[in-house]
């Protein structure tokens, strides 16, 4: 189970907030993204980061291969595509997000995938 948390600076002090969950999955989807991002306004969140280390699995993990890299990035960016392109088609808008479920489909099916 992956938690999104934060540090926040304050008057020379450091305290951990806690974002929201990201539960066991390969990728956060777009519907959990927009909840966080809309409950943490303040707070902007490196998605394509996240997502990385979602694909890297926790710590003690097998190294991803450089196909399992390429799967991953190529991944998030379909599903960014899905959230940024504002004049996509409901059908394009469903493929790109059949496309990614694909490759997480793939990348889950590895050996020793995480998570």
């Amino acid at each position: 189970m992956a938690h999104l948390m934060i540090t926040d600076h304050h008057a020379g002090k450091t305290t951990q907030r806690y974002l929201g969950s990201l539960g066991g999955a390969y990728a956060v989807t777009a519907s959990e993204r927009a909840r966080i991002t809309n409950r943490h306004p303040d707070v902007v969140i490196d998605w394509s980061a996240i997502d990385d280390a979602l694909a890297a699995g926790p710590p003690g993990s097998r190294p991803l291969t450089a196909e399992e890299w390429d799967a991953a990035r190529v991944e998030h960016q379909l599903r960014e595509w899905t959230i940024t392109i504002a004049d996509l088609q409901p059908m394009e808008r469903q493929t790109l997000t059949a496309a990614a479920a694909v490759l997480q489909l793939w990348r889950a099916r590895q050996p020793g995938s995480a998570p």
